[in-house]
């Protein structure tokens, strides 16, 4: 074998070598939320749960498989859970707002429905509704998604959980 040969399959080998475990120190946690800060301001009992960041960061693959947002945009940002609703806007007590700008997004522990107790379990907050505010902004609710099932019940169906209520990712009224 002559000296080219063998440094070019040692360059090659060595960059495989190198690619390998670079990829492999890069990889992602299952718990990063793409990068977003999470802040609770909640008492409701999964707010303890060790597992809460996992649990989120499935809403978060979920929601943004479904909803075609690239999860890179969330880089930043802020997830605000708190108890009680929020105001935004010209809504009093929402269930959710996002603040696209200022890369803040808060969603409530109310049900969709008042006099209802408060959500049993994060995947019933409106994450996956604020997560599409992200993407398409539209806080007049007038683009044709809010209301298409084919674009909610897929994320329904992967947020799935028998101890949550079983309620819709979005709904608007």
């Amino acid at each position: 074998m002559d000296l080219a040969g063998w440094l070019l399959r040692r360059s090659a080998l060595a960059a495989a070598v190198l690619a390998a475990l670079s990829a492999g120190g890069c990889a992602r946690r299952e718990d990063d939320l793409y990068g977003m800060e999470l802040e609770l301001r909640t008492r409701q009992a999964w707010s303890e749960d060790p597992a809460l960041r996992h649990r989120v960061q499935l809403v978060l693959d979920a929601s943004c498989e479904g909803l075609g947002l690239d999860p890179s945009l969330l880089y930043g940002m802020t997830l605000t859970i708190e108890d009680g609703g929020i105001d935004c806007g010209q809504v009093a007590d929402a269930r959710g707002c996002t603040w696209r700008k200022e890369g803040n997004v808060a969603v409530s522990t109310l049900p969709w429905l008042a006099g209802q107790p408060p959500v049993p379990c994060v995947e019933d907050t409106p994450i996956p509704h604020e997560l599409l505010h992200v993407l398409i902004g539209d806080p007049d609710h007038t683009d044709p998604r809010w209301t298409d099932p084919a674009v909610w019940l897929p994320i329904a169906r992967r947020l799935h959980r028998p101890d949550c209520s079983g309620d819709p990712p979005s709904l608007v009224w």
